[in-house]
């Protein structure tokens, strides 16, 4: 009967999602409209498409597992999460912008158009793809892992895995960037406002409260409270700052910036999300940093969450803690299909030089390919997935240096962008064979001096070789963008008077 329940929860938000995502359906005749929504969002279904596109189904169980296990060496994620919402609200305007301009739809055509160079496009287009999919494959074994622990077994992993990423892929084929944005929205506002209202209310029925919480957990076990000296402050630097500035790189991060309607409204969506973000967040890890305390508790604490919704809300808890972790898995891979598709179509077979209408088909039946992939690869037993992931977010944001420099610094150009992105990239990949590329900087990750040298190469490099001409054309855009908005605000100032 409980089963039962928990599956009725389920499904119901299954059904909820299909009829909104049927509403809001659009026909998808251009590829921008398929790739970013014709750049026609308000902030609110953009603000949704950045929470989906960033916060994954891995909290409710990896990162659950390190608030029990490590404590408040978990909140990085909080943490980071807010340093790279604040970095995208930096760099939206010029995304934005040069976005519209120049119909760019990932964060390869920002690259390409930035450094006047195909080749590094495609370059950057390949490694984030590469780099980005283990995250697709770990949320959709992610799903199966949920709908058996939420279901009480009843629904087996692998099934529960193909039916729901089934459904995710099949409405991202057909609605691209709007239906994956309008199911954001869904996911969104039940991992987020319902969700953080049933963690509060977990935490109040397993420990009495917040304040009593902390005081359990001051008493009996202290060390959780503090940055253990097996971690160390320079891991918990490093794994912020990673996720502060590789979380933006992630490409189906990056592309919100681009489906808004005007630079305002992206602004608006990039400023609320980190707090928002923030509250659910560190509740939901606050509920695990005190979960080993209470008895009965899973030895395998990734089924801490599930646990303890069972045993202090019962099935419908159990199934609404299902339903959050689902949303925001299902919003992840949403996000990471689509736009893997898009770069396949667009990026990485730029030497065919596609139409824009062959792009668009190529990109649609893309997006069933590597979905099916995806669903084949996480049916099948891979023992080092997290330590592939482990390497590849270090490996991720090195691309930031040129894309976020580029940006702001008009000199620098394609020479220092390729060779520091591919430097900082091979120490990551390298470490572990001359270690002495990184043990001079202590307890900092492999991804945190891959950065420093990318960053030094990219300056010294650029400042040694020719500057690209077109850069000026780039940034006059911006500033008679600026102009623009100038004339319009003055213009709406005489109107109102």
């Amino acid at each position: 009967m409980n089963a039962l329940i928990a599956i009725g929860v389920i499904i119901g938000f299954f059904i909820l999602n299909a009829v909104i995502i049927k509403l809001a359906h659009r026909k998808q005749d251009s590829l921008e409209e398929f790739a970013v929504g014709g750049r026609s969002f308000p902030w609110y279904l953009s603000m949704f498409g950045f929470i989906g596109a960033w916060y994954v189904g891995a909290m409710y169980t990896g990162w659950f597992a390190d608030s029990a296990n490590l404590g408040l060496f978990a909140q990085y994620l909080a943490l980071y999460s807010l340093g790279s919402m604040v970095m995208m609200y930096t760099i939206v305007r010029p995304v934005w912008i040069w976005g519209k301009e120049y119909q760019l739809e990932t964060n390869a055509d920002l690259a390409e158009l930035r450094y006047g160079s195909k080749k590094f496009g495609t370059f950057i287009a390949i490694t984030t793809f590469l780099f980005w999919s283990p995250w697709l494959i770990v949320e959709i074994k992610t799903i199966g892992y949920l709908i058996s622990a939420a279901t009480y077994g009843t629904v087996s992993f692998n099934l529960g895995l193909v039916l729901v990423s089934l459904f995710v892929i099949v409405y991202c084929w057909l609605g691209g960037a709007r239906a994956s944005a309008v199911g954001a929205l869904v996911q969104g506002v039940f991992f987020t406002i319902v969700g953080t209202a049933l963690v509060l209310y977990l935490m109040f029925q397993a420990y009495g409260g917040i304040t009593p919480m902390f005081k359990q957990i001051a008493d009996a076990a202290p060390e959780l409270l503090v940055i253990s000296d097996s971690v160390g402050y320079g891991t918990w630097s490093s794994a912020i700052i990673i996720g502060a500035l590789g979380g933006m790189m992630m490409p189906g991060v990056f592309i919100r910036m681009y489906m808004t309607k005007n630079v305002t409204e992206s602004k608006k969506a990039v400023l609320i999300v980190p707090f928002i973000g923030a509250v659910f967040t560190i509740f939901l890890l606050w509920l695990g940093l005190g979960s080993g305390l209470l008895t009965g508790f899973p030895e395998d604490a990734q089924g801490g969450a599930f646990w303890i919704a069972d045993q202090f809300g019962g099935p419908v808890a159990l199934g609404l803690m299902g339903v959050f972790a689902l949303a925001a898995s299902m919003s992840t891979i949403s996000a990471a299909t689509l736009t893997a598709a898009v770069m396949i179509g667009k990026n990485i077979l730029a030497p065919l030089n596609l139409s824009r209408e062959q792009t668009l088909r190529v990109s649609k039946m893309a997006t069933l390919v590597v979905g099916l992939i995806a669903i084949g690869i996480a049916t099948l037993e891979i023992g080092r997935l997290v330590s592939i992931i482990l390497y590849v977010y270090d490996c991720i944001v090195q691309v930031a240096v040129p894309m976020v420099l580029g940006l702001f610094w008009r000199r620098g150009n394609v020479y220092g962008a390729f060779i520091g992105t591919v430097v900082g990239m091979l120490v990551v990949l390298t470490a572990g064979i001359f270690p002495w590329l990184t043990s001079w900087a202590g307890s900092w990750s492999a991804g945190s001096v891959g950065l420093l040298y990318n960053l030094i190469l990219y300056v010294v490099v650029s400042l040694l070789t020719k500057k690209q001409e077109h850069v000026e054309g780039l940034f006059d855009t911006l500033e008679a963008y600026s102009r623009q908005e100038v004339e319009t605000e003055e213009k709406s100032s005489l109107k109102a008077l």
